[in-house]
């Protein structure tokens, strides 16, 4: 082999020893550690090399550096003397130019982006390569290692990037310019990257709109209210807002008595005021809200003047946007027929659950096996009679009246108080039907009777 061929050809060699340093480095540190830890129980044959890609990251870098680095050097000597022997004049500058553009084109650009695309799989082989490379240099990597720990300390350990909210924003700015995730998922990411930062002045009932009840209300002052503006929950005040002795739901007079109607004290039904400030983060307010099982909070300004009021819907609809749930069917349904509802018990989707049903309305109908819904404990206690409209349902002085069955699935339900008999009836027959049960956990049905 002539010189010529011979210099060309090491040349070479090291223009593709360098592409390879470079593209290891970006498809190393393209895959996040986590991928990493999966792998490892994909690929249990390759687990000995990716436990040391794990385990000595920092080490791989530093090897992968000094490779590039010594090739790279080599290469740019070598290509000077190259040039030297056929460029007499100008061989240095001719033989710089030459070489950048060459470890440049083939040695980084052309690598790393090709192993940056096809990092996994690339990388079992790739971290093989650098292992054997690593214990080949170690004295060399020992002692940057030590240089960079002396001067870095506990920083010198490679640390995987974590991601900032600008990455993420540029990251649903290019989905959205690509299409790649729908309008919906966009309005939902932005609205949680944007939560941290809002204020609760930004989503607050402000004062003039907040409709209160006095301390001293009358229920017909309350069923009025309740009817013109169709809210389940209000503050109760002494005058004005900055007087706010606390708030009141409404479904907490369903089951008051008519003595407790007709001389009502809402200090009995009243629940003590939560109080935020109007500069304070949603984030926040919504932790402390949520710590505090408080629905309602009244929002104070600098000054301590009640400048609103926010609920912890109107922080969730800050991220999701306008919620329709179970719980606003049982606030509408309060609010549309408030005077029935206050006078004669409530109306209730058949879905409830037996825990809100508790926590919302307190009445507690313990759990059991075969049904965790007030649908399901009604069709418990009818044993193996079909749902029908009409059927009165009697427990533990309550009465279960099934306003609304669709293909035997209750659909709604009316509660009301009663003398504490337990039995089933159906208004719409001129004979009675009865069931007897015996108690909430153990329902037994008796033979129905024409």
């Amino acid at each position: 082999m002539s010189p010529e061929v011979q210099d060309l050809t090491i040349f070479a060699v090291g223009v593709i020893l360098s592409a390879f340093f470079s593209g290891s480095e970006a498809a190393i540190i393209s895959i996040p550690s986590k991928r990493v830890k999966q792998m490892l129980d994909e690929q249990p044959r390759s687990r000995g090399t990716l436990l040391f890609l794990q385990n000595k990251p920092s080490e791989l870098l530093t090897t992968i550096l000094i490779g590039n680095n010594f090739v790279n050097i080599f290469v740019a000597s070598l290509a000077t003397r190259i040039a030297q022997r056929y460029l007499e004049s100008d061989a240095l500058s001719y033989s710089v130019g030459i070489t950048t553009i060459l470890i440049l084109i083939f040695g980084e650009i052309i690598p790393k982006t090709f192993m940056r695309n096809h990092s996994e799989r690339l990388l079992v082989p790739i971290t093989r390569v650098l292992q054997a490379c690593y214990y080949l240099l170690y004295p060399v990597v020992k002692i940057f290692m030590l240089i960079i720990e002396s001067v870095l300390g506990e920083h010198a350990s490679l640390q995987e990037k974590m991601i900032t909210k600008d990455d993420i924003e540029f990251m649903v700015g290019e989905a959205e310019r690509d299409k790649s995730i729908d309008s919906k998922q966009i309005d939902l990411l932005t609205s949680i990257l944007e939560f941290p930062t809002i204020k609760v002045k930004d989503i607050m009932t402000p004062r003039s709109e907040v409709h209160v009840i006095q301390h001293n209300a009358v229920f017909g002052d309350i069923v009025a209210m309740v009817k013109e503006v169709q809210h389940s929950r209000y503050p109760i005040v002494e005058d004005d807002l900055d007087k706010t002795l606390g708030f009141i739901h409404v479904k907490d007079l369903v089951f008051a008595s008519k003595e407790e109607k007709e001389n009502l004290d809402l200090d009995n039904f009243k629940k003590e005021p939560f109080f935020v400030y109007e500069h304070m983060k949603i984030q926040a307010v919504f932790d402390h809200m949520n710590r505090k099982k408080v629905h309602l909070s009244l929002v104070k300004d600098e000054n301590g003047l009640v400048v609103g009021i926010v609920t912890l819907e109107d922080i969730m609809e800050e991220i999701f946007g306008e919620i329709q749930d179970e719980h606003d069917d049982e606030d509408d349904m309060i609010a549309k027929n408030i005077e029935e509802t206050l006078e004669d018990g409530i109306t209730l989707p058949g879905s409830i659950s037996l825990r809100d049903l508790d926590s919302e309305f307190d009445i507690k109908i313990p759990l059991n096996d075969n049904y965790s819904t007030l649908r399901g404990f009604l069709l418990d206690m009818l044993g193996n009679n079909f749902p029908k409209e009409g059927n009165i349902l009697f427990w533990q002085g309550l009465s279960f009246e099934l306003v609304k069955v669709i293909d035997n699935e209750i659909e709604e339900v009316k509660i009301e108080s009663t003398d504490g008999e337990r039995h089933i009836s159906d208004r719409r027959d001129d004979d009675e039907e009865t069931i007897e049960a015996s108690s909430a956990s153990d329902i037994q049905t008796a033979n129905l009777k024409a």
